[in-house]
């Protein structure tokens, strides 16, 4: 048998020449990032695609900031980034980026290295079981075996197009090939074997129908509409909303992660959570039906107020099927994009209009157009309020975050992007960023709400050369710290703002406060020296110890090249009570509805 292959094919094999036409196929399908982390099984890959010529590169040595890093290079490029590691516990360290990728619905493409079949499971070292190593967190997996020989280039071609398409799917996600290879890794590097097995090849993507269009306009025309814009990262959609905002006279509560925030327009609510903490504005602001875009708003008290509608229509719109409500009480289900609904629901108005101008011109325009009801208008005034209670914080002489977020909006330049971290840092960002004031584009990691990688998200974000800020708390910053090294090696651009509170102050606000042993298991004090990262990783530190000096510090890192880190000393008992003193709206007649 051995003696009928040729040695040709026995020598292309062993050479994984084959591997070439996968790189060119993701070169030829659009996509142009790649992340690596060094390994010898992972050779071969790593130097095809760095010898490819249309892919920017960089080398990540920490694999779980590497996955977190072309995360945010996925975010903010908004294509699929590659992913590529060598054999054994170094695809293990992919999982968290993998979960938020799949939750958050953004296209990663995993080439993890293997050992052939005959090195599994006979003790070879650096060898686990990679099949489906990420379970039900892919949108796809698929081993990438040694071709045959008639399909010797344009197999792999082929598992690259599946794997971009299911990355690309309605609901966009990460995908996994594992790639087993043979020794010896160093490739041939022959650009002969980039261009073997091309063929034509192109992806036209699905026009998603709404759903019952009548059905949606009869459950909200002449109703109290209320609108959640939860956190996305599709910035065309912000029309799309506000068009659903003109058709039904609805107000939009924006979500930071939202971005409806960057629209100039009073339509959007900014102070709901204030708001609804008091049970006279939960009363006067109720809707008698709502429309869910996306996923659900960071805003725990919005939650628990849609959790206890549960006999009103509310309406989940969303181009994937993906149940996004955690309340359970959603009553229809549309599956399309924003503009889809828009464009439906427009459609199906002005076919009534013609209808009824058909039987009854005179009253046919009066009659079909939604009626204002007030409601609007009623949720505009509220904001009004609460918006002027929340902006005194602008008088704070403490350093406090939300002074912080305040001077943000001040200070950040127009073209500006701003990474949020979880726990804390959403929830004040939530409060204090206003809308109608700073058009930044606003980034989060809310899939799965984690603190992972978060400093190698915004990195991966700060990619696409705008003027990037983080802003998170220490313990998340702490955890993804090795994350620095490869800003160091790749000359990226962040300034990163750490509110500084030893440890979780989120904890401050839950019900875990006062229970035995809080302070050890929930705040978490490390007491860490963070000056230190000006030696260890080469890049700008300052500690500010007033608002005078953070405003200072601000104005000469923004924008600036490099790696600024300017920690805020803060206490999370002295900022739960500015917390407490700020987010209180007034309810006396005088200032209320």
């Amino acid at each position: 048998m051995m003696r009928n292959i040729s040695s040709s094919i026995l020598r292309r094999n062993y050479m994984n020449e084959y591997i070439a036409a996968l790189v060119d196929e993701f070169a030829r399908l659009g996509i142009t990032y790649a992340v690596f982390s060094p390994g010898s099984r992972s050779t071969t890959m790593a130097m095809l695609f760095r010898e490819h010529g249309a892919f920017e590169t960089y080398m990540n040595i920490d694999e779980r900031s590497a996955g977190f890093m072309a995360l945010g290079i996925a975010k903010a490029h908004r294509k699929p980034v590659i992913l590529v590691c060598t054999s054994g516990s170094a695809v293990a360290h992919y999982m968290p980026a993998v979960l938020e990728a799949q939750y958050s619905g953004v296209p990663l493409i995993i080439l993890s290295a293997d050992r052939p079949h005959t090195l599994q499971h006979v003790g070879a070292p650096q060898t686990v079981d990679q099949q489906k190593i990420f379970g039900t967190a892919v949108n796809y997996y698929e081993e990438l075996a040694v071709p045959q020989q008639e399909h010797y280039y344009t197999y792999p071609r082929l598992v690259a197009r599946k794997a971009y398409m299911k990355s690309m799917d309605v609901k966009r996600g990460p995908v996994h090939i594992n790639v087993p290879l043979f020794e010896p890794l160093v490739p041939e590097l022959d650009r002969r074997h980039f261009e073997c097995g091309r063929q034509p090849f192109s992806v036209v993507p699905a026009a998603i129908q709404p759903g019952d269009v009548c059905t949606i306009y009869d459950l909200l025309a002449n109703k109290k509409v209320l609108i959640l814009a939860g956190p996305s990262t599709n910035l065309e959609d912000t029309d799309a909303i506000l068009g659903l905002s003109n058709i039904f006279h609805a107000p939009i509560l924006g979500d930071p992660l939202s971005n409806m925030r960057r629209v100039y327009d009073e339509r959007v609510i900014t102070s709901y959570d204030a708001l609804l903490s008091q049970e006279v504005y939960r009363d006067t602001l109720r809707p008698d039906c709502m429309l869910q875009i996306g996923q659900m708003v960071v805003s725990k008290r919005v939650q628990q107020w849609v959790a206890s509608m549960q006999h009103i229509p509310i309406i989940s719109v969303s181009p994937t099927m993906d149940y996004t409500n955690p309340a359970g009480n959603t009553t229809l289900f549309v599956q399309s994009t924003p503009q889809g609904l828009v464009d439906a629901l427009n459609m199906e108005i002005s076919e009534l209009h013609v209808m009824a101008n058909e039987v009854h011109a005179e009253v046919a325009d009066e009659e079909l157009n939604t009626a204002d009801n007030g409601y609007l208008a009623t949720w505009i005034d509220a904001d009004g309020v609460g918006r002027k209670q929340l902006d005194t914080v602008a008088r704070e002489q403490e350093l406090f975050e939300g002074y912080t977020i305040h001077l943000l909006q001040e200070l950040l330049p127009k073209n500006s992007q701003l990474v949020v971290a979880n726990s804390m840092s959403i929830r004040d960002m939530d409060y204090f960023w206003s809308g109608n004031r700073h058009s930044a584009i606003i980034y989060g990691n809310r899939g799965v709400n984690g603190i992972d990688g978060t400093v190698s998200t915004a990195l991966g974000i700060a990619t696409n050369g705008m003027p990037t800020v983080l802003l998170t708390g220490d313990l998340t910053f702490f955890h993804d710290l090795n994350g620095l090294a490869v800003a160091k090696t790749h000359t990226l651009n962040v300034t990163i703002i750490v509110h500084n509170n030893d440890g979780g102050g989120i904890f401050e606000y839950l019900p875990q406060k006062g229970t035995p042993h809080f302070d050890y298991l929930f705040s978490t004090a490390q007491g860490l020296d963070y000056s230190g990262l000006a030696t260890l990783y080469g890049i700008d530190f300052v500690r500010v110890s007033s608002n005078d000096e953070l405003k200072n510090a601000l104005q000469n890192y923004v924008g600036i090249a490099g790696v600024h880190v300017i920690e805020i000393p803060t206490s999370k008992e002295r900022s739960r009570e500015l917390h407490a003193l700020y987010t209180t709206i007034p309810t006396n007649k005088e200032d209320r509805l």
